[in-house]
């Protein structure tokens, strides 16, 4: 009877002809220079592998434990030291630095916010006087920025009467004692100039009461570079650079020819006694 299943000696043929051509296939690509390139790019990847593994053991075998994805990362940073380094942070942080927090800084705003609900009247005396600022410009030959008086008052260069908050208040009186440390300058006024590409520019005048006058000339929020060394510095000290700044907050909505001259006079007054 007819069969479809081959005879043994025939189907032990066939199997062995299939091994043959499996052998032949292996061995060609096993002789393939492109497969010879895979298998030493995998062995390549394979010994890096267990290089940077037992790097990153040899880091810290007991961080690694408890957290090896940080641990893994760190060792990877440190292949490259610049990119990851304090002075490259230091350097991209650099740029976008802001200048510091002043103490005390919109305190004339505050103050007047304040004076629209509550009215402030305190009487002027020269006992509470703690300081007055003036201004020498080409337009103000002999103007008036602010005073400061006890406990917490301020009279604004409008000749306003205002109350500040004795956070405003005690920034003043920081920037008031370092001040009044600062070595002299030897020169009329006690002035300091700040270096600028002209002149003309105006002179603040600081009197604290009594203190030897200290002014600036030209100074400015931006610049505070001095025209030459100035008892050893170059800049002009920080706290007469935050006091005026400070100060000069009071001329904010200051026009000229519209303050109360009575309360401005009163103040001068008693700075020139």
């Amino acid at each position: 009877m007819p069969s479809s299943t081959l005879p043994i000696p025939a189907a032990a043929a066939a199997v062995a002809a299939t091994r043959l051509r499996e052998e032949e296939v292996d061995k060609y690509y096993s002789q393939s220079p492109t497969s010879r390139r895979t298998a030493r790019r995998r062995k390549s990847l394979f010994v890096f592998a267990l290089f940077a593994l037992l790097l990153v053991f040899l880091a810290g075998p007991f961080d690694i434990l408890a957290n090896p994805f940080a641990s893994v990362a760190t060792t990877i940073r440190s292949w490259f030291p610049f990119c990851h380094s304090d002075k490259a942070t230091n350097d991209m942080s650099s740029s976008t630095t802001t200048h510091p927090h002043v103490a005390g800084k919109a305190w004339h705003a505050r103050a007047l916010e304040h004076a629209q609900t509550t009215r402030t009247e305190f009487e002027i005396k020269k006992e509470d006087l703690v300081l007055t600022v003036l201004l020498n410009s080409q337009v103000e030959p002999e103007g008036f920025t602010m005073a400061l008086f006890k406990p917490l008052h301020a009279v604004d260069a409008s000749g306003r009467r205002l109350t500040l908050s004795k956070a405003d208040f005690d920034a003043f009186t920081s920037d008031i004692e370092a001040v009044k440390e600062l070595p002299s300058t030897g020169e009329f006024g006690g002035q300091w100039r700040v270096k600028h590409e002209r002149t003309g520019y105006p002179i603040d005048r600081v009197l604290i009461p009594g203190q030897d006058e200290v002014s600036v000339y030209g100074w400015s929020k931006d610049v505070d570079t001095l025209e030459s060394e100035t008892q050893g510095l170059d800049r002009l000290p920080a706290s007469l650079q935050q006091l005026i700044g400070l100060a000069k907050e009071a001329r904010d909505g200051y026009r000229r020819g519209h303050r109360d001259e009575t309360v401005v006079e009163q103040v001068l007054a008693l700075t020139n006694a």
